[in-house]
């Protein structure tokens, strides 16, 4: 390069031909990318670095499809409210008349039916349903032509199943099948015909009986004629067992006048004893056919549908809503809404609640992240062994007077257990580890000291930080309640008494600690307080964790394994090319 240089100036400033050619764009290339690659590297560590520091912004959820498909074109009009209720985890909707994947049953703890897959059933005392090999399904005739099953719904809200039959245009049958909660032993259909045309319409009612019972008695109720059955069954395990199906129809048939409703009942009581001789075999049958008589004769039929819409409402003024986002080790919202009606429907409480059953019904670890507890029952056996389950694991999560308690106190019980709020003699604690969540969770309705507080918590990935907001039910705005962060470094906080929502941020801390404590009385989380100074020492903030996530650190790590992949490719390449005109030289 140097004898160029000086040949140019001998030659008055001409470059002379050189042996080879320079490419001064391959030169100069690799330098220029290398800038650019640098720059894009800093700039993917910079954004990485500030999206981890972002644990303030909500989780965003992948929306999730609930639409229905091939929705029936005659029930168009409930589709916005079914898809709706379907994004709530609400309701499980099956369309036509196959059999469902998901289990659709009543029941109130006494008896049961799965009005698509199965029959009535006696729910026994020793955790065990009774089959009592009787199906009774009502069948509707527009013209001789049976109406179509086209849509089935269970509701678990409402504690029911809806059953939507379809005929020549569009007359339509609701029928709703419930267990009453207030009178034990029995089921009802009430059903619903709408007449959508200009035209009056007559609809036969047929009731299609398939049964073991051979026994039959007729039976005379509010004029209507009725029918029993009774017989002698076995249990799964071979007891042996004289069971009653009694059952009174409202209408054969029904006229329903243009642009106009009819509504058709059933009513079905049912009652099961054990032999233990089969000599009082006699005896046995006629006492279970006499209560499953006395029941129906007694109900007052105008009031059985409100009071069973009615103690649902009461139920669900307290409830549950989870959105896992990326956490697998979470349950699944339906899975979670499921078992837990099922659990309110075969939970028998006793027939006299004593004064002394609490809420305070459960010290053990979240429930949340048990998905074995959580997961799908395809029979009555199954909800039936669950329910067993629950119970050995709500004893001894510190619900001892439990099996004591109302159906609203046992509700509370899961609600408490699936998110780990423990009760103690500072307060309440919510005792989620934010290291093991992540998501949304809302809580409404949870009793406290006779207030009812609404608790909700956001946890973000991959910082495992957020927020938890606690608010309290309006009709309780002359109660005081406070509450204060996980460690309670900031101020305590008054939860407003028009509703609103106070709100604390959520931090990973090391040993992890309960992430909001509640009271009634300000004193008690001066007392928490205090005890937690003394405990971990003055600095409060030296329990707070600010861990770098896994996420940032696995994907710089790429970032840098990348980066210096492409740098060797170039420097060989560089090199090769360098060799080329090397060789070129020596020609």
């Amino acid at each position: 390069f140097i004898k160029a240089v000086v040949s140019t100036q001998s030659t008055g400033g001409v470059m002379p031909s050189l042996p080879f050619r320079v490419d001064m764009a391959m030169v100069l290339a690799p330098t220029r990318t290398r800038r650019i690659l640098v720059a894009a590297g800093i700039l993917i560590f910079l954004v990485l670095y500030f999206r981890s520091l972002s644990f303030n912004a909500e989780p965003v959820s992948a929306p999730v499809s609930t639409r229905v498909v091939n929705y029936p074109t005659c029930l168009s009009g409930y589709r916005a409210q079914f898809d709706r209720m379907s994004a709530d985890m609400d309701v499980v909707i099956n369309v036509g008349s196959k059999k469902p994947d998901k289990l659709f049953m009543v029941g109130n703890g006494h008896v049961a039916s799965t009005p698509l897959t199965g029959s009535h059933s006696v729910l026994l005392d020793n955790a065990q349903p009774l089959d009592l090999g009787h199906n009774i399904n009502l069948k509707y005739y527009l013209h001789d032509n049976a109406l179509i099953l086209a849509m089935s719904v269970l509701h678990m809200k409402r504690g029911q199943v809806d059953l939507y039959y379809v005929g020549e245009n569009c007359v339509t049958v609701k029928e709703t099948i419930f267990a009453s909660l207030d009178t034990m032993s029995v089921i009802g259909h009430d059903a619903t015909i709408s007449n959508p045309t200009g035209t009056k319409q007559t609809i036969t009612v047929k009731t299609g009986i398939d049964t073991h019972l051979e026994d039959i008695q007729s039976l005379k109720v509010s004029g209507k004629t009725g029918v029993v059955y009774s017989d002698l069954v076995h249990s799964s395990n071979g007891e042996a067992y004289v069971a009653a199906a009694a059952s009174v129809l409202s209408h054969k048939t029904i006229d329903v006048e243009p642009y106009k409703s009819g509504t058709v009942q059933l009513f079905i009581s049912l009652a099961s004893s054990k032999l233990p001789d089969v000599g009082e075999r006699s005896e046995k049958l006629k006492d279970v056919c006499k209560y499953v008589k006395e029941q129906l004769i007694n109900l007052d039929q105008s009031r059985v549908v409100p009071e069973h819409v009615e103690q649902w409402k009461d139920i669900r003024k307290s409830g549950l809503r989870v959105q896992p986002l990326q956490d697998h080790l979470m349950a699944k919202p339906l899975d979670v809404n499921l078992t837990m009606y099922y659990l309110l429907s075969m939970y028998r409480p006793p027939s006299v609640i004593p004064q002394a059953s609490t809420t305070n019904c459960f010290k053990g670890s979240p429930s949340s992240h048990s998905p074995v507890l959580w997961t799908q029952v395809k029979s009555l056996d199954a909800a039936y062994t669950r329910l067993a389950s629950w119970k050995t694991i709500l004893a001894t999560g510190g619900c001892s007077e439990f099996t004591g308690s109302s159906r609203l106190v046992f509700y509370q019980a899961l609600l408490r257990s699936f998110t780990g709020i423990i009760e103690t003699i500072h307060g309440l604690e919510l005792a989620l580890n934010p290291h093991s969540l992540e998501g949304y969770i809302t809580l409404w309705g949870i009793e406290f000291q006779e207030i009812l507080i609404n608790i909700s918590v956001a946890v973000n990935t991959p910082s495992h930080t957020g927020y938890v907001k606690v608010s309290k039910a309006l009709q309780y705005s002359e109660s005081p309640l406070y509450a204060c962060d996980q460690i309670c470094s900031s101020e305590i906080s008054t939860v407003p008494s028009n509703g609103r929502e106070i709100s604390f941020p959520i931090h990973p801390t090391n040993p992890a600690t309960p992430i909001v404590y509640i009271a009634t009385q300000k004193e008690q989380i001066v007392t928490l307080r205090q005890m937690i100074e003394q405990h971990h020492g003055l600095d409060l903030h030296s329990l707070e964790e600010h861990p770098i996530s896994a996420f940032f650190i696995i994907v710089i790590s790429i970032v840098i394994v990348v980066f210096h992949a492409l740098l060797f490719h170039m420097i060989y390449k560089e090199f090769c090319s360098g060799d080329r005109g090397f060789n070129k030289s020596a020609r």
